[in-house]
């Protein structure tokens, strides 16, 4: 499967907008995100490491897969921050009790 499998058309578009409604501040470095703000910079056309992205936290997609598209562990992310989190967002597998439990 290619890294977007699964994350294009309609069902995937509906998801975001849903993340984005929230208006949430970034899940990786906690600032608020600028929705207004265009994925590539209009003057250079450069990729905006600011604008928003939709996050697979606090589960990554490469360890939980099975979450890809389940609305609560999705969320909003400026996108140099979703990029760089690679898997320092891996958290317990499922299944796993806490100390608490």
């Amino acid at each position: 499967m290619g890294a977007n499998s699964g994350r294009r058309g309609r069902p995937w578009n509906r998801l975001k907008a849903e993340v984005y409604a929230r208006r949430s501040t970034c899940c990786r470095c906690r600032q608020a995100i600028d929705y207004t703000r265009p994925y590539r910079d209009p003057l250079t056309g450069k990729v905006d490491s600011l604008s928003k992205s939709v996050d697979h936290y606090p589960h990554p997609l490469e360890t939980h897969p099975h979450l890809a598209e389940d609305p609560a562990n999705l969320a909003a992310a400026h996108l140099g921050c979703n990029l760089s989190a690679g898997m320092k967002g891996a958290t317990s597998t499922l299944g796993e009790t806490t100390e608490e439990w």
